[in-house]
């Protein structure tokens, strides 16, 4: 009995561990959003409407890149990492952390030697306003791996807290605190200069992560490194890079598509309108994570009854808080956008256009969690690299055709093509109905 109590007691400590992580979790991501629109506005009152889209588009290449610097092979750490740790093997444990710094080491210095060629041979105008944000953006873009790369190992290790939070909340709070000190001091930064401060909040939360796991990655310290995996390692990264840049950097391919085809100004309004548009859209995928537990539970218990049941009322959610949404901003919209100063006033109808995004989430449901869940990673992976090319051109062909609108319209329809895709593949292949269509059929009987 006595054992029982402590198992049950164990259980209620890990329940209210849990808890606790997901809030602090949930409420570093909430205000971290804040945040980031918090400066988003203050970068607008600092720089002209064509500086601000060369900020943004800097912004929006530094987190890209990231990901070719890494080659996504931090993705496998929940999967190897985690199992090397349990089965005591920490030479492969250590050899897959050594092995994400040789990459990154060996990445950096070969883009140095390349743009280091460029420049001496004068491809490129060093003087170019242009050219330095872009050699910013490279600069920024290892620092930008790095900390993702240790997020993602913390989160394997158990810190998901320690590897997670510098990055969702520190991250856009240091950012905040330099860019409001320039405004308040009333200085006149020119875009690069504003990179530049945006580069140091990528090294102090880089600094701040560091410290905050030194103690998590002290076993790997005097291990052996084996690196016999490694073409396991990268095998998975390749294969999971298309799903991490349309899932977690949605915003930033927006931005770097927009700016293939249209003026710095109109890239300003394209980041603008997403910046605003992020939050709308966490909201809905805040709705689909609160499922996520429930809905894997009943697909993979094979119980469609209570999956059609736990879709159903997370439709009746979103759908509601899109339309809320929607319906807010075309009233109220030119007057948010108006805060961020008359020029961007104009970023209302690009607005609207990627409010698509949001909706396609609510239209089509939670596609991707059921076929994830139901072991269809490949079909998926398979959707988002597809999806990833289609939006990056229909983007920068909606911005040569119309302009911001065109782009922005053109990213909100690839993206809703995607999630009924998804939508499709999870009707046909799993047998569920994850779209508002659901709402038409009858009340399910769920099953015990």
């Amino acid at each position: 009995m006595q054992a029982e109590n402590r198992a049950d007691v164990s259980g209620g400590s890990l329940l209210r561990t849990l808890f606790k992580k997901a809030v602090s979790l949930l409420g570093a991501r909430v205000a971290g959003n804040l945040l980031t629109l918090g400066y988003t506005l203050i970068l607008s009152r600092l720089a002209t409407p064509a500086e601000f889209g060369l900020v943004m588009s800097g912004f929006s290449w530094a987190m890209l890149l990231s990901i070719g610097f890494a080659l996504n092979v931090e993705s496998g750490s929940i999967r190897f990492l985690v199992k090397y740790r349990e089965d005591e093997q920490n030479a492969h444990a250590a050899g897959f952390v050594r092995f994400n710094r040789i990459i990154i080491t060996s990445v950096s210095v070969l883009l140095a030697l390349g743009l280091a060629a460029v420049l001496a041979t004068g491809l490129a105008d060093w003087s170019s306003q242009g050219v330095q944000i872009f050699l910013l953006a490279c600069l920024a873009a290892p620092v930008v791996a790095v900390t993702r790369v240790y997020a993602r190992h913390a989160t394997a290790l158990g810190q998901v807290l320690r590897g997670g939070v510098p990055i969702m909340f520190a991250r856009p709070a240091v950012i905040f605190v330099l860019v409001g000190a320039v405004w308040l001091l009333g200085l006149e930064p020119s875009a690069v200069q504003l990179l530049a401060l945006i580069l140091v909040g990528f090294v102090a939360t880089a600094l701040l992560q560091y410290w905050l796991l030194r103690d998590t990655f002290a076993f790997l310290k005097d291990a052996p490194r084996d690196f016999s995996d490694k073409f396991k390692w990268i095998e998975t990264g390749v294969m999971m890079a298309p799903l991490l840049v349309i899932r977690d950097n949605l915003k930033h391919v927006i931005v770097a598509s927009a700016g293939l085809a249209l003026a710095a100004e109109d890239v300003g309004l394209v980041a603008l309108a997403l910046s605003i548009m992020s939050l709308l859209y966490f909201a809905v995928k805040a709705v689909d994570i609160s499922l996520s537990p429930q809905l894997s539970s009943a697909c993979q218990g094979g119980n469609k009854p209570r999956v059609a049941q736990l879709i159903k009322v997370a439709a009746k959610l979103k759908v509601a808080v899109v339309a809320m949404g929607i319906v807010a901003l075309a009233a109220a919209g030119g007057w948010i956008l108006g805060l961020f100063g008359d020029d961007y006033i104009a970023a209302w109808a690009p607005l609207m256009a990627v409010m698509l995004i949001p909706a396609a989430d609510a239209i089509w449901g939670p596609a991707q969690i059921v076929l994830n869940v139901s072991g269809q990673q490949r079909k998926i992976f398979a959707v988002a690299g597809l999806s990833a090319a289609i939006l990056v051109g229909a983007t920068a062909a909606g911005g040569w055709l119309a302009g911001a609108v065109g782009a922005s319209a053109g990213a909100g329809l690839s993206y809703m093509m995607q999630q009924g895709i998804l939508c499709l593949i999870a009707n046909r292949v799993v047998g569920v109905q994850t779209s508002i269509l659901g709402l038409l059929q009858p009340a399910p009987k769920t099953t015990v």
